[in-house]
Formats: structure tokens, C-alpha cells, sequence
């Protein structure tokens, strides 16, 4: 037996032993290096203004930052090895975003928009920019998806959009023109009653200027910085009636291809103005009164109960109080409306205003037109109020633009005695067709076709740019709503249109 043997043994264990306390000791030194690698990265990850989500191959949840948790409302620890979607979406969207999760782990990185459940139940939208993240060995096994708030952004969006129309819609509106007694006792109730939250009722004939006196007391309330919200009850077809008022969430019905505000969501904190409102649906009514007692409403297709405040004025050119009593109207609904009536004259009860009127209106046309404003003499003031302008306001308005437009070649001149510029009833049994129309004598084809464009420019106005139905464009025509629409797109007037069926 060699007698060194054991020697070299324990040599070779210490060596061993040496060697395992060298990589011990590099173990160590990783560990510490990643450690702080790791720290470093959490920092980084802490720091950032977007909500930081890192989901594994089957979307649970395996990380996420303080900016997520101010986002979704969730705490860190209360979300962590849940699934996403699950968590913060409705579960009709679950199955697209399974789809999304089988694209993302085959390489795809996307950017998109949603409307998420916050812990609380309110929504909330967000932009998601996903991207895989891979191993060491470069397989795909999760996602990162950066979160950013845009909710603000969204409701800017929504009510921009709403402004715009509404600025389109009303680029030539004019202020109240006139200081007759009957207008300035109008006036004095706007004076006493914009200031406060009272619901306002403005009742009028047709024409007489109700909306001008709705924004009129929008400008001189509290709620003037909000926005003034529009609704022309009679040109909302009956079945878009809830979605117009309360809004819809994507999915909701047929053609609901995104989630959509309604005109009561966009009013809040300002002011809604429901014109026509005696053309509101009695099996709507209801849902009407609810929001304006409690403030609170669902949109279509949606279970979440959310709540607004709105100053309602409404107007109409119906006796709301026979509509009730006939059950045509809900009663209580109509005791609502009517804390405080404004009762508009017509043009026929102010003739002293029709000569300011229609300096207002030539000045309006001229500069629209772009030619210079023709004189208006006593002798076309005496013509203007000796007639009785069964259309009001509005009827002057198209009469004198109407006398512009054919004045530029020659003196100011209104047609009040021919039938073309009498206002056509709104009954269709009763409209005059457009071949039963006088013409007067010495005009030419061209004339006649300028006159036909005129007529449908001011039908549609007088109908607020609704083409079907009794009281539309085509039935005081006294045409087939498809040769009017036909018409209307040959002029180039699609853009006066507002309900198309």
C-alpha cells in the first residue's frame, strides 16, 4: 500500500473544496449583480407614466407597476395570477382578446383602444400598446403591454364632435332682433329665469324662434362654460329614440359598431335643449322622467347605471295639455316640463320687429353671398308687414335670402303674393305638388330651376332636413321621398339632410 495515498486524497479534496468556494463565491456575485440588475429594472419600470401589465403565455398576470394600479384602481397584490381581460373587460370581449393573445405569442405587436371596468365599476378608457417578450432562448412566452389613461381625451373627443355638428348646423343662427312689448316681456322671463336650474318650457307656433331663446338662456346661466346640447325630437327615427338620448355600448343592435355617448352624457354639467319634445315616444317617456328626477340612466345595452347633471329646456308648438289629456303625452312628464312656460308670440303679434328683422336677415344673406346688402326702403317695410307670415321668424328669414339672391341683378323684390313663397302645410293630403305651383310670368328655365332649389332648400329647413314621413320634405312637396332624395344629391344639398329615412 502506497503510503502517500491518503495524502493526495485530502489534497485533492481541498482542491475541490477550493474550487467550490470559487464558484460559490462567483454564484454569489451574480446573484448579487442581478439582484440589483433586477432592482435597477423596477426602478425604471416604477418611474414610468404608462401602467406597465406582464402576463405569461396565458395572459395571467405576473407583474405590474404603481401606474397601473392608479389606472385600474386594483392593488398590485390583488391582481397578481389573474387573467387580464378577465379582470378589467366586459366577457363579450373576452373572445376577441383570446384571439389577440394567439397572435401576440405568435409574434405580433399591436396598438389599440378600450374601455375598461375599473375595481370601483366606473369605465375608463385606455390605450394598450402590447408587445411579446421571449426567453433566453428567444421563445415567446408573454406579453408587456403598456397602458396609458386617455379618458380625458375621449370625452374631449365626444364633445368636439357633438360642437363641430352643432356649429355646422348653426353658422347662420342670429341673435334675438326686436323691441316690441310682446319680445321684451319674452326677454324679461329669460332674464328672471336663466340664472337659475328651473326646467323651462318654450311654447310657440312653428318658426318663431325657439331655439334662439334656448340658447339665450344657456348663455346667461351658470352653465355657460358647459355646452349647449341639442335634440330635434322629430328628426329621431322612434326606434333610435333611447340610443339619441342615453347612448349604446358596441354590440348593442344592428349597426352599434362602437361604444356611443348620448346626447344626455355629452350635456353634463351644461345645458339640453329638446326641441319638438311632444314628438317623444310615450314608451320612452318614462325613461325621460326617471333621468330628470334622479339623474340617472343606462345606455343601451348596458347594465351600468350612470348619473349626469343637466338644466333641461324643452320646446314644442304643441298644447302638451291636451296631449296628455288625450293619452298622447304622460301628465306627470308635462308638470315636469312646465315649471316655467315661455310663451313665443308670432311674427304677426310683433309687426313693429319685421323691419329690424329683415335688415338683420339682408345684412346675414349679403355677407353669406358675398354681394352687397340691398337698401331696404319703408315702401318694402310696409310690404313686409302688411303680410302675415303664417311661417314666422323662419319664413322671413327664407323670404329675404330668397330677394337677395334674385335682387343681384337688378332692385330688392318680394314675392309675399305668389305661391312659391307662401309656407306649404305640413299636411300631406293638403301639399300642392311642385307642376301645381303659379309661376309668374317673364321668367325663364333657368329661373325656374334656381326657384325649384330654393323651394327645397327652404322645405328642408322648415322640416329641419327631414325627408320621410307626413310632416318631411317630400310629403309638403308633394313628391316620392326618392325623387326628392334623388333631387337633393343632383343640387348638391345632401349636407341640409339630417334624417334620411
Amino acid at each position: 500500500m502506497d503510503s502517500n495515498a491518503p495524502a493526495d486524497e485530502l489534497e485533492q479534496l481541498r482542491q475541490r473544496l477550493t474550487e467550490m468556494e470559487t464558484l460559490l463565491k462567483s454564484q454569489q456575485q451574480l446573484e448579487q449583480m442581478l439582484g440589483k440588475r433586477e432592482e435597477l429594472y423596477r426602478t425604471v419600470l416604477e418611474s414610468l407614466t404608462e401602467g406597465i401589465l406582464i402576463t405569461n403565455h396565458e395572459s395571467k398576470i405576473i407583474y405590474a407597476n404603481s401606474r397601473l394600479e392608479e389606472i385600474t384602481g386594483y392593488p398590485k397584490d390583488e391582481i397578481l395570477g389573474l387573467v387580464s381581460y378577465k379582470l378589467l373587460l366586459d366577457p363579450k370581449e373576452w373572445p376577441s382578446m383570446e384571439r389577440r393573445l394567439k397572435e401576440r405569442l405568435g409574434g405580433k405587436e399591436e396598438s389599440y383602444e378600450h374601455e375598461i371596468r375599473r375595481k370601483d365599476g366606473t369605465l375608463h378608457w385606455i390605450r394598450v400598446r402590447a408587445t411579446p417578450y421571449r426567453n433566453a432562448l428567444g421563445e415567446i412566452i408573454g406579453t408587456v403591454g403598456a397602458l396609458s389613461c386617455i379618458q380625458a381625451q375621449k370625452e374631449l373627443e365626444q364633445e368636439n364632435e357633438y360642437l363641430l355638428d352643432e356649429i355646422k348646423a348653426h353658422q347662420n343662427t342670429c341673435n334675438i332682433v326686436g323691441n316690441s312689448p310682446a319680445l321684451l316681456k319674452v326677454l324679461q322671463q329669460i332674464a328672471v329665469v336663466a340664472p337659475t336650474e328651473a326646467t323651462v318650457l318654450i311654447l310657440g307656433e312653428s318658426g318663431t324662434g325657439k331655439e334662439l331663446v334656448a340658447r339665450d338662456l344657456h348663455e346667461h346661466s351658470a352653465r355657460k362654460e358647459r355646452p349647449l346640447v341639442k335634440v330635434n325630437c322629430a328628426s329621431v327615427p322612434k326606434e333610435l329614440f333611447e340610443s339619441e338620448f342615453f347612448g349604446h355600448v358596441r354590440g348593442a343592435f344592428t349597426g352599434a359598431v362602437k361604444d356611443r355617448a348620448g346626447r344626455f352624457e355629452l350635456a353634463d354639467g351644461g345645458t339640453l335643449f329638446l326641441d319638438e319634445i311632444g314628438e317623444i315616444p310615450l314608451d320612452l317617456q318614462a325613461k325621460l322622467l326617471r333621468v330628470l328626477q334622479e339623474g340617472t340612466f343606462e345606455r343601451v345595452g348596458e347594465e351600468r347605471t350612470r348619473k349626469v347633471d343637466i338644466r333641461l329646456i324643452a320646446a314644442t308648438n304643441r298644447d302638451l295639455l291636451s296631449e296628455a289629456k288625450a293619452g298622447r303625452f304622460r301628465l306627470d312628464l308635462f308638470y315636469r316640463l312646465s315649471v316655467f312656460p315661455v310663451e313665443l308670440p308670432a311674427l304677426r303679434e310683433r309687426r313693429e320687429d319685421i323691419p329690424a328683422l329683415a335688415e338683420h336677415f339682408l345684412k346675414q344673406s349679403a355677407k353669406r353671398m358675398l354681394v352687397p346688402a340691398p337698401k331696404l326702403t319703408r315702401a318694402h317695410a310696409r310690404e313686409l308687414m302688411s303680410y302675415d307670415w303664417p311661417g314666422n321668424v323662419r319664413e322671413l328669414q327664407n323670404v329675404v335670402e330668397r330677394a337677395v339672391i334674385l335682387s343681384r341683378n337688378g332692385p330688392l323684390r318680394f314675392d309675399l303674393g305668389s305661391a312659391l313663397s307662401r309656407p306649404l302645410p305640413s299636411v300631406a293630403a293638403s301639399a300642392p305638388t311642385v307642376s301645381a305651383i303659379e309661376i309668374p310670368s317673364g321668367l325663364t328655365i333657368a329661373d325656374l330651376k334656381a326657384r325649384e332649389r330654393e323651394l327645397i332648400i327652404a322645405t328642408l329647413q322648415r322640416t329641419n332636413g327631414k325627408i320621410y314621413g307626413a310632416e318631411g320634405a317630400a310629403a309638403q312637396l308633394g313628391l316620392k321621398p326618392t325623387t326628392l332624395a334623388s333631387k337633393i344629391k343632383k343640387l348638391g344639398l345632401k349636407k341640409l339632410v339630417t334624417v334620411t329615412g
